[in-house]
């Protein structure tokens, strides 16, 4: 019975209801009424206590009162509270606290007759708010209110989309259960979080940046054993020659058998210049293989073709790479050609099945020109960079967003066609206890597995 109450409730919940700001809310009233139910309750108590000693019939009578009474008022205060508690309040409130509404007095009493027109709906796992677009003086007003929503709620804001008649808002009623490292190698598509993830290529390339302690490299490395898993040859550019190199790189060419590090400007420049030849034999061979790159009226992209598989560039500290390269002419010269070959990677690689992983402090013009941030479709900023609202300009398309200071490993994800509003994450959360050798052996596996297409590792 109880299942079947809540089914109905929920039922009813998920239907669309418009909020209808009201001048004159009840909760003004609601300290007279408490006092007033106080005051009848001291009443009853007094009458019954005074005739308990001349007519005892009479007391029962009144303590059976006063007990119907004290129901009644409990019930009452309850409802009182649900109904404070409730979304329809907490939206009124905030139009009418926020005076988004005009009004006039008719018949001597202030009535609303325009407003922000906001509606919304309850499912099992998210409060839905739309706020309409009419034309009228509160249309630029229905994008900019997701901070004010995540207050009344009292929940944080999971995703906004626009559209030309409204801004939906969505708020998760529960957080997501955070993953760890070992939970991304169990998955078919590329992993942030619970909620959060993409396809291999749709969409290409990401843009990683952090400050020093944000968990920017810990997710770089996350994201390589992911695209091992998926069967994508590696290749590290490593400037500062830090752990990536040394942790990850030298675990990797010992497993699988090929050059994955490159360290000083002359190897990054070849690398990249590398990652073009193959882009471009790739081509080649799509061009005279028609047959098998075209299915059903598409072009397949280099991967879809059984037997092809996925190259990965990830370049972490983008701004150690300039850097050092242009201490020298020949290292000026090798910079040029890399940056060149960067962005010929990021503009055609797609049907290549190439991909990009840029790593940066931050996402300034001083590395990534912004025709090159364009190119990225994943946007990942973490740790308290997000404080600083130019790190978040330079990183994300939407500036409609209140942008908060975020710990290690948290932090604003936006992905093209996936994510379209940057949103608050966590990523995946690497143990103290993890083996990190194990692990990457675990993802090797699954590389030879994939490239062996028999389920045996090498």
């Amino acid at each position: 019975m109880k299942q079947l109450i809540k089914q109905l409730q929920m039922r009813r919940n998920q239907k669309f209801k418009t909020v209808r700001p009201n001048l004159h809310i009840p909760v003004i009233y609601s300290s007279i009424i408490s006092k007033s139910f106080y005051f009848i309750f001291a009443i009853l108590i007094l009458t019954t206590i005074l005739s308990f000693r001349e007519n005892f019939l009479s007391s029962i009578v009144g303590i059976f009162f006063i007990s119907i009474f004290w129901f009644i008022f409990r019930f009452w205060k309850k409802c009182q509270q649900a109904y404070l508690n409730g979304i329809n309040y907490n939206l009124q409130y905030m139009i009418v606290s926020n005076k988004f509404y005009e009004s006039q007095v008719i018949n001597g009493i202030e009535q609303i007759t325009n407003h922000l027109v906001l509606k919304y709906r309850e499912t099992e796992q998210n409060i839905e708010i739309y706020a309409m677009k009419y034309g009228d003086k509160y249309n630029d007003l229905a994008s900019k209110i997701g901070s004010l929503l995540s207050s009344s709620l009292s929940l944080d804001l999971g995703e906004m989309t626009e559209t030309i008649n409204q801004v939906t808002y969505i708020f998760p009623k529960f957080a997501e259960n955070r993953l760890t490292w070992e939970d991304t190698l169990q998955t078919a598509k590329l992993t942030i979080s619970e909620k959060v993830g993409w396809q291999f290529g749709s969409p290409p390339h990401v843009l990683l940046a952090g400050s020093t302690k944000s968990g920017k490299t810990v997710m770089i490395e996350n994201l390589v054993a992911q695209y091992l898993r998926l069967g994508s040859e590696v290749k590290l550019l490593d400037p500062k020659k830090g752990e990536l190199s040394w942790l990850v790189g030298k675990k990797l060419e010992d497993r699988l058998g090929y050059k994955v590090v490159y360290n000083s400007p002359f190897q990054i420049a070849g690398a990249l210049r590398e990652a073009v030849e193959e882009m471009n034999r790739r081509f080649q061979v799509m061009a005279d293989n028609p047959d098998a790159y075209i299915s059903k009226g598409k072009v397949l992209s280099w991967a879809e073709v059984n037997g092809n598989y996925p190259l990965v560039i990830v370049l972490d500290e983008g701004i150690a790479f300039k850097t050092e390269a242009e201490t020298t002419k020949e290292g000026k010269q090798a910079y040029q050609e890399a940056m060149s070959n960067l962005g010929s990677l990021l503009v055609k690689s797609r049907q290549a099945s190439i991909e990009v992983i840029v790593g940066l402090q931050r996402a300034s013009s001083d590395f990534i020109p912004t025709y090159m941030r364009q190119n990225f479709g994943t946007a990942l900023l973490l740790g308290s960079t997000t404080a600083d609202l130019d790190s978040c300009r330079m990183m994300f398309s939407s500036q409609d967003v209140d942008y908060k200071t975020c710990g290690i490993g948290t932090g604003y994800i936006q992905i093209d066609g996936v994510i379209p509003q940057p949103r608050y994450v966590e990523t995946p959360f690497k143990s103290d206890e993890l083996d990190f050798e194990e692990y990457f052996d675990k993802a090797c596996d699954c590389y030879w597995s994939i490239r062996n297409n028999d389920g045996l590792s090498d």
